[in-house]
Parts: structure tokens; sequence; C-alpha cells
């Protein structure tokens, strides 16, 4: 449909506190210029690879504590899909595209793609699910033809979303994703979304373990950027010149 608008989604926020749950991201420098350099660089991957028009939103609220974060963006992406006709691609600011990919019109589900680490989740939490097959939350596509009853089930969560716990984003698209059903063959893409949270501190080999597929076929690339950001830059900015990526030339509102 062509009056159906393509947005890619990101985030580049200034966190006032510098304690995250596990760690005090003082240590690792200015992180608020070191996830903008990492921001470009996911950016200028997307615009070299990522097939189709589409519209780029940054959102960049300052926030006290990191994981308000995610529960602002999500409102924000709630409140577009509902607006407007819309195919919707979350990316995350540690994430590089490797080569041309079609995302958009390609699935009419609610979409994760990968593993997270770890790979499954029984922690206690406020909704009391469990997931065998626990999803990263950095590429999520929602579709316009997303049924209702998925967001259903974001509604119905989201009031118990905890700001004092990490990840409590990932535990409702968990939910919403699962719901539907997916056959397994479908549900995981890691030629789509490879995880490479543990590089350059275990080698490729074990990371094509880990995700049951090969980093050089793979068509983007999660660099975890919470596991240390200088390094997981090093990576973004290797990679950006070994492929010749032109530079991005946007601007961070």
């Amino acid at each position: 449909m062509s009056n159906i608008k393509n947005y890619v989604i990101g985030t580049h926020r200034r966190i006032l506190d510098s304690k995250w749950n596990w760690k005090d991201t003082a240590t690792e420098g200015d992180i608020y210029e070191t996830y903008k350099r990492m921001y470009q660089y996911s950016r200028a991957s997307l615009r070299h690879f990522l097939q189709d028009e589409w519209t780029e939103i940054c959102y960049t609220e300052e926030i006290q504590h990191v994981n308000q974060a995610a529960r602002i963006s999500w409102q924000n992406i709630y409140e577009l899909w509902h607006k407007e006709p819309c195919n919707i691609l979350v990316v995350g600011p540690d994430v590089s595209m490797i080569r041309p990919t079609k995302i958009f019109g390609v699935f009419n589900e609610f979409r994760l793609f990968n593993w997270t680490d770890p790979k499954s989740y029984t922690d206690e939490n406020p909704w009391g699910v469990r997931h065998n097959d626990y999803f990263n939350g950095d590429l999520i596509y929602l579709p316009h033809t997303m049924k209702k009853e998925v967001w259903d089930i974001y509604e119905q969560m989201m009031p118990n979303y905890r700001d004092t716990a990490w990840g409590d984003d990932q535990i409702i698209t968990n939910q919403m994703f699962w719901s539907q059903n997916i056959p397994w063959q479908e549900a995981h893409r890691p030629d789509l979304f490879y995880m490479a949270h543990w590089l350059p501190w275990k080698s490729v080999r074990e990371m094509d373990e880990w995700n049951c597929y090969k980093m050089n076929q793979a068509h983007t690339i999660h660099w975890s950027g919470s596991r240390h950001s200088p390094t997981r830059l090093a990576l973004m900015k290797n990679i950006h010149e070994v492929l010749n990526i032109p530079e991005y030339n946007g601007v961070l509102i």
C-alpha cells in the first residue's frame, strides 16, 4: 500500500544518573558522546543498506535513569502507530547493518528476531511470565498489520512497568511476540539480527555457535553497547570503515 509510511525509530538521550543496575557508566567516560557516535554509525549503515523509503525518528528526551528510557520510547511508538497507518522498525544505537536488507513489508506480524543473553528468562517479575526462548529488543518490527490482540498485551502489561528494573520492556515485547504462535523456523532469524555481545572477548566462531548462524552471512549485527560502550564503539567504527559506509549526515535534535 503506497500510503503506508515506514519509520525507523531510535534514541539518543542524556541520562543523568550514571549508576545503572549493574554498573556505573562513569567508568566508561562520556557515554553521551560515545552513544552519539554509535548512533551515527548505526544510522549511516541503515541509510546505506536498509531498502525502501523510510523516515528517521530519534527520541532525545533527557531522563534521570536508564530504566526510564524504554517506557518513554514505547509510549511514543504506541502513539505513532495508532496515529496513522505505518510500519515501524525500532533499531538500537548499537546495531550495524552490513549488507542490503529488506524488512519493511516482509512480515505481517510483530517481530523480534534473535535471542538475548541469557537465552531464557525465569526471573521473578510483576506478570509472572517465563520464556524458554527470550529474544532481544534492539531490533523490533511493528507492521501496520499488527493484530489488536498483540497491542492488548502491551496495554495490559505496561501499567506494571518498573523504572527500577532493567529490561521490563523486553519482558513485554517477548510476551507480545510469542503470543502470535509463530513457528520456530520462522521466528528465529539470526540472519537478520546477529548477536555479537561477547566480541572481542570471545571468538567469532564461539559467537557463530551461540547464534546458530555465521557472522559473515548476517545482515545486521548487535554489538550490545551496554557491555562496555567504548569497546563497542571501536567495533562499530572498524566495520564502518571496512565496508566503506558513507558518513552519517543527519542531525540529532
